[in-house]
């Protein structure tokens, strides 16, 4: 019972820490000019392309939970990655550090289509 119970609220806290984030499906976002747009993806992948004025913050590095600290809680983010999976672990990374405004664009292609942003490369 103990277990389950557990479990539960697991699940209860995961879902809430989530729900201010959005998931990458969104077209037409409007990202105003003070948010910050984070790519979470290698140094390599952020070279090959990235979304004009993004900052790199590799999540699989460590990069991003290393620099938390270092954000403002309040502003609003944007983060996009090359699938979508790697953005999705970020956003609820910075839900669970208190970040309130964060949106999951998904992938790159799915976040300039969503943003209006173009791909530099």
């Amino acid at each position: 019972m103990f277990r389950t119970l557990t479990a539960m609220m697991a699940g209860l806290v995961m879902i809430a820490s989530l729900a201010g984030c959005s998931t990458g499906t969104s077209e037409g976002v409007s990202v105003p000019p003070e948010a910050i747009i984070i790519d979470v993806r290698s140094t390599q992948e952020y070279a090959d392309g990235h979304l004009e004025g993004a900052t790199l913050l590799d999540v699989t590095s460590g990069q991003l939970a290393a620099e938390l600290p270092n954000l403002d809680p309040e502003a609003t983010y944007f983060v996009y990655c090359r699938s979508g999976n790697r953005s999705a672990k970020a956003a609820a990374l910075m839900a669970d550090a208190g970040f309130t405004a964060v949106t999951d664009l998904g992938s790159l292609q799915q976040a300039a289509q969503a943003t209006g942003i173009a791909i530099v490369r």
